[in-house]
């Protein structure tokens, strides 16, 4: 009986030691913050907290990291897009306009990249730092990697989030479903490819 009861303690702490491995580890895999070094453009994907992913990007601008400030991201309805409205935001916030450029027809990750590469030809843009939520940050660098290839250079910039933390995320229902769903995203553009996802909800990436 005793033996028993001393297995059953040692497979329920097995069991906690998992599920703390599995809260901290899914964090930080799917929010990597890569060291901040001056790029050729700074790229703003709208999503998630839009908002704050602008003001992140205006601010890296201001502190130097890049002379251009790129917007990408479609109207979430059939009004003016997600691109324009950040940029008029930037210029509100003291940036000019021939800093900013616009890419207006992108609805999803995989967009995103796609829409840029002309952009990023004309532009002669080869290092770019990409801003977008904390829990976006690893698919949107993998994703603009394999849709960019060779060539090109991309580190990732986490904004502020006013939902999700690498710590707390397994609080709340949503963003519970929020990190095992990009979990999944991720790891299926890092083994297959980018993803081609419909766009419904323009609070997410």
């Amino acid at each position: 009986m005793r033996k028993r009861l001393e297995l059953l303690g040692a497979i329920l702490l097995a069991l906690v030691v998992l599920v703390l491995v599995f809260i901290l580890g899914a964090g930080w895999f799917i929010a990597p913050q890569d060291k901040l070094e001056k790029a050729d453009a700074i790229v703003v994907v709208s999503g998630g907290d839009t908002n704050k992913r602008t003001d992140e990007g205006v601010d890296l601008w201001k502190r130097g990291y890049a002379p251009k400030l790129v917007f990408s991201g479609a109207a979430a309805d059939n009004g003016t897009s997600n691109a324009a409205v950040m940029r008029q935001r930037a210029s509100n916030a003291g940036v000019p306009a021939d800093a900013t450029i616009i890419e207006e027809k992108s609805r999803t990750t995989k967009e995103n990249a796609e829409n840029l590469v002309p952009i990023f030809q004309a532009q002669g843009i080869k290092k770019a730092i990409l801003v977008s939520s904390p829990y976006h940050t690893r698919r949107v660098k993998i994703t603009f990697q394999k849709v960019f290839g060779k060539g090109y250079i991309f580190t990732v910039h986490p904004a502020k989030d006013s939902r999700w933390a690498k710590s707390t995320w397994w609080k709340q229902p949503d963003t519970f479903y929020l990190t095992m769903s990009e979990l999944w995203k991720t790891l299926y553009v890092a083994t297959v490819g980018p993803l081609v996802e419909s766009y419904n909800d323009p609070k997410n990436p």
